[in-house]
């Protein structure tokens, strides 16, 4: 009970996200710190969802500061939270890539987007820029038109590279109903990437 009150005491004394976005506008490095104590956990998770190692989600977590120290200005985001989290992530997914061959990380990344696979055309050239921006239109109006439940396990699974379990407990609903709502979201999108004409059955 009292690690609790200790813990909504410590949320208590940090900033709003509105304040700290000041400190990086203002330049000044306090602004590092009060990321790291309102956000650390949370980027932290996303970091080894990816990453699968605790060195190097320290190293992602540095990064991550750096990139948004260097952001911000010029950029002035809207939700400093997803903000952030972007940036975490794609400094996790390149952490990832260089590391992957020679260490063989078990990332749940890639557990997530092998999923996915049915829904992506083999034959599909995602090194070409129009191809990209078509399926990111696709899969933009596809997230725009689901519910916020589906829109929340689907983002929690594919963007933040959630377990599965974790997202069960988060809703409360259990691991069977989460992969159920996962398989008719992939059913769906294969559906609407079908009728874009961006995958053949």
């Amino acid at each position: 009970m009292k690690e609790k009150k200790d813990v909504l005491l410590k949320e208590d004394k940090s900033l709003s996200d509105e304040e700290i976005v000041e400190l990086y506008w203002g330049r000044n490095e306090r602004a590092i710190t009060e990321t790291d104590v309102k956000y650390r956990n949370f980027l932290f998770t996303i970091a080894y969802n990816i990453v699968h190692d605790n060195m190097d989600c320290e190293e992602c977590l540095n990064d991550t500061y750096l990139g948004t120290w260097n952001s911000i200005p010029p950029t002035r985001p809207n939700v400093f939270q997803a903000f952030i989290a972007r940036i975490m992530r794609n400094v996790a997914v390149n952490c990832y890539k260089r590391n992957h061959v020679s260490k063989r990380i078990p990332s749940e990344l890639v557990v997530s987007l092998d999923e996915l696979d049915q829904c992506m055309s083999s034959d599909m050239s995602l090194d070409e820029e129009i191809a990209i921006r078509q399926l990111s239109d696709a899969l933009n109006q596809y997230l725009h038109n689901m519910d916020e439940q589906n829109r929340l396990i689907f983002m929690c699974r594919y963007y933040y590279a959630d377990k599965i379990i974790e997202i069960a407990e988060m809703l409360g609903i259990s691991r069977n109903t989460v992969t159920k709502y996962l398989s008719n979201i992939r059913d769906g999108l294969r559906e609407h990437l079908v009728k874009e004409g961006l995958w053949h059955e």
